[in-house]
């Protein structure tokens, strides 16, 4: 008896071209620059024409607007037809306008031109990240933290939490009883998890996280405290923004320097780019001749309700805005 023989799988439908195709504004600009993508007041917009009007939004802004495109590029394609139109009509000479416009295209080339210092800074040779790990050892002691925090509410502030209603001074008792409780031989981990008021890490026995010294998001109180306390080790209290913090560290290891390596050049780079820019800016410290000029006038303000801060030059220029839904 001869086996048989499964019958052949129907073979699978052909992928359309729309499917194969790369999609979006580069991509279609790139394959098909003629191509009509939109109609705007009668006229055709190519695609080449759109992406036209899309580039000078920073990466940041056109990830905003993604599911909005179309809506994004009538706005901007607007506000050019509207500004030509103002353009004729001499707006652009008159005042306020026209020193309005001088002082957009001055911010925009200074910032033009600090990005180019910046260019120029990162070309020059630095310090070794090497070196500078060597010099720098104590930046690079990696903390593994546990925490209690006992938060509070200022006077006349609302709360950020909720669920917190106590007093500064209440919170100053209760994180000094908790303290007293650890050194007294009860678990940190059991007490984090049933009194601390960061949930997050409460769930997790208060754990922070690991940290070194160099961390700029580490407050300096808190940074002081840390170095100081060795493996296993429990703070006292530290007063903290809207609360106190208890501290447990939980372990101390050494970054490696592959492991820092990355950080260490971005952070040499930074210093780098500031020290160019504050050389530049330097150059243009003011001496004020005439104290008088500078005084804000006085007299009291007119007690008007409807009475706001003049319009910034930079507030003023057209900026993208999310397209109405």
């Amino acid at each position: 008896m001869q086996p048989t023989t499964a019958p052949n799988a129907p073979a699978p439908a052909p992928a359309s071209s729309a499917q194969l195709k790369p999609r979006g504004p580069e991509a279609v600009a790139q394959r098909d620059p003629n191509r009509v993508v939109a109609v705007i007041d009668g006229k055709q917009i190519t695609a080449q024409q759109a992406l036209d009007l899309l580039k000078p939004l920073p990466p940041q802004e056109r990830q905003r607007f993604q599911s909005q495109l179309p809506q994004l590029v009538q706005q901007i394609y607007m506000q050019h037809q509207i500004a030509d139109e103002a353009t004729k009509l001499n707006l652009d000479q008159q005042s306020p306008w026209k020193e309005q416009l001088q002082m957009a295209r001055a911010n925009i080339l200074t910032q033009a031109y600090f990005n180019q210092m910046s260019k120029n800074a990162s070309s020059t040779p630095g310090q070794d990240p090497k070196q500078y790990y060597d010099s720098h050892q104590d930046e690079f002691d990696q903390v593994k933290l546990s925490g209690i925090i006992i938060g509070f509410n200022p006077p006349g502030t609302s709360a950020s939490n909720p669920n917190v209603t106590r007093s500064e001074q209440e919170a100053q008792q209760k994180a000094d009883d908790l303290e007293k409780k650890i050194k007294a031989g009860n678990d940190f981990t059991a007490l984090a998890r049933t009194e601390s008021d960061n949930k997050q890490s409460a769930a997790k026995g208060g754990d922070l996280g690991t940290f070194t010294t160099g961390d700029a998001g580490l407050p300096p109180s808190v940074k002081d405290v840390m170095v100081k306390l060795q493996s296993g080790q429990v703070s006292e209290p530290i007063r903290i923004p809207n609360g106190f913090l208890i501290i447990k560290v939980d372990s101390r290891t050494k970054q490696s320097f592959d492991q820092a390596r990355a950080g260490i050049v971005q952070k040499l780079q930074n210093e780098k780019n500031q020290a160019a820019l504050k050389q530049e800016v330097d150059k243009y410290k003011i001496q004020v001749q005439d104290p008088d000029f500078f005084n804000a006038s006085t007299a009291p303000a007119p007690n008007i309700p409807s009475l706001q801060k003049p319009t910034s030059p930079q507030a003023s220029q057209p900026q993208p805005k999310p397209p109405a839904q």
